[in-house]
């Protein structure tokens, strides 16, 4: 068909010319656009009357037909097949639980088959360890008495090589102790006193041999040997210590680099490991002397204070001119003492120092130790398999009953260890401290000096005395008073102050020399008995 305005026919492979020829194109696909909506429509409504059922009670239960009179929908097949299609969702619902249910039941199988077959294992276990049983049970008290022997048989064996070798260690301190007390020249001798008795007096060191003063004789005793034979008594103690395996209650300090005597240590301030700079000499680790600089290093450092074991004078003038120091070496002689007596009491001779004045001889209490071995207590060791012998308590324990002997306690070993309980308890209770014997040893020096000042003279001196004072009353001293006349009949004693003063002059080379029998009651210095 031909445009009317254009001529052309309508072709859709051609362009459209005019509005025309664009209407009439599109007229076609209008009608199929209308013809396609009123069958969806009709399918809408179809397939709601289907599943919802239709609004008209009357075609309710009837099939739905088309225009033509033919059959559409059968409702009843269609009700049919919904039923059928939920029945076949619960029937494949129904199976996969009962699929679930069976597998879950052989799985519960498997498990109860498993705990069968454990449960016959365990009962033949526990059925073999009911024959072990009785088979280790027969006969137990033979087999375990048997054991039990073989058991006390090793711990006698062993506590017999302790024993034996503890023994050989005994010996072998005995001989390394006494040796070294031979070599140091650790001696006695005896003389005879003025009033015809026989004193003992115990020396030590080569050569000279140098004597060991007793505490209560140091106010005799001249300065450089007093000093030498306690550097040579603490010597030989170290070395005597340190052979037995002892640690000394205070610390002994011998001469080394830039220390170049001995000193000691009081009980609380031994063993700290610290350096301490020898007594009066500044210590290493000070760089400045100042007084600031010496307050700031007492703030961080507390040094222990070491006591002295040497003097460069005599006691009387040292307790008169530096009691600090007089002091110092009292408490260092009383500690060395204390050290001595403390080795004794662990090495056997507990019930010899029971007083402090038993301390003071240091010289005769190491002899008595080390060379006359008082304390010296031989031991046979039995041996445990040469007869019956019950095991009823180890042979250690049998020694600890024993009374100790020379060098069987100690610190160095773990037989017969000097820190046990047992062993401690039988060095404990000595009511001596170093204290107590500081404190008596002073009142007991200061007693003699003051009893030393005084002296009596013999007969023949007062003759001569009573002879000068009727001719003419003598004054004792520098100079008379002025207010005493020359005919008064009085002698003026001189104080202490003066005899210090005449006997520093006497040292210092002017020597005043006084006629017997001239001198009256005066103070004298100590006359010793032997020299």
């Amino acid at each position: 068909m031909e445009c009317d305005i254009c001529g052309k026919a309508a072709n859709p492979a051609k362009a459209l010319h005019c509005m025309t020829c664009a209407r009439s194109y599109l007229e076609q696909p209008r009608i199929e656009l209308a013809r396609t909506l009123i069958d969806r429509d009709a399918v809408e409504k179809h397939v709601k009357a289907v599943i919802f059922g239709s609004e008209d009670r009357a075609i309710q239960h009837v099939s739905l037909t088309d225009s033509k009179g033919g059959l559409l929908v059968d409702r009843q097949e269609c009700t049919n097949n919904l039923n059928w299609q939920r029945t076949k969702a619960e029937t494949a619902e129904i199976q996969e639980r009962l699929q679930l249910i069976s597998d879950q039941a052989d799985r519960l199988r498997q498990q109860m088959e498993a705990a069968r077959k454990q449960l016959e294992a365990k009962r033949a276990a526990n059925a073999q360890r009911k024959s072990d049983l009785s088979s280790a049970t027969y006969g137990i008290d033979s087999r375990r008495a048997n054991e039990l022997d073989k058991v006390q048989q090793k711990i006698k064996r062993s506590d017999y090589n302790a024993d034996k070798m503890h023994h050989d260690t005994i010996d072998l301190r005995m001989q390394l102790c006494t040796t070294a007390a031979k070599l140091a020249g650790l001696k006695i001798s005896k003389r005879k006193t003025k009033d015809g008795g026989i004193k003992e007096v115990i020396r030590i060191g080569p050569g000279a041999l140098l004597r060991i003063y007793d505490l209560r004789d140091m106010n005799d005793a001249p300065p450089d040997g007093l000093s030498a034979s306690l550097a040579a008594v603490a010597q030989l103690l170290v070395r005597v210590a340190a052979y037995l395996g002892i640690r000394l209650p205070a610390e002994i300090t011998l001469p080394h680099s830039d220390y170049p005597q001995p000193t000691i240590f009081s009980p609380a301030s031994s063993y700290q490991g610290k350096k301490v700079p020898f007594p009066g000499s500044t210590p290493s680790h000070s760089s400045s002397a100042s007084p600031e600089a010496s307050r700031t290093l007492e703030a961080r450092i507390h040094l222990p204070k070491p006591r002295a074991l040497f003097v460069d004078r005599p006691l009387s003038n040292l307790s008169a001119e530096d009691p600090p120091a007089y002091s110092s070496f009292i408490e260092g002689v009383s500690l060395l003492a204390y050290d001595v007596a403390w080795l004794c009491r662990t090495q056997g001779m507990k019930d010899s120092f029971k007083h402090w004045d038993d301390i003071c001889p240091i010289g005769r209490n190491l002899y008595r130790l080390l060379i006359v071995q008082e304390s010296y207590n031989p031991q046979r060791l039995d041996n445990p398999f040469e007869k019956d012998m019950t095991w009823t308590k180890s042979s250690r324990s049998v020694l600890r009953k024993t009374p100790v002997g020379f060098g069987q306690l100690s610190h160095a070993t773990s037989h017969s260890f000097l820190g046990i309980a047992e062993n401690a308890q039988y060095i404990s209770g000595w009511a001596l401290s170093p204290t107590k014997i500081v404190d008596e040893l002073k009142a007991f020096l200061l007693a003699e000096q003051q009893a030393q000042e005084w002296d009596v003279l013999n007969q023949k001196e007062w003759e001569d005395m009573e002879n000068l004072i009727a001719e003419d009353p003598v004054l004792v001293g520098e100079k008379r008073r002025g207010n005493a006349g020359p005919d008064d009949g009085r002698s003026y004693l001189t104080s202490a102050a003066v005899n210090r003063k005449s006997s520093s002059s006497q040292k210092e080379g002017e020597p005043t020399e006084r006629k017997k029998g001239t001198s009256g009651w005066m103070k004298l210095k100590s006359r010793p008995e032997e020299e």
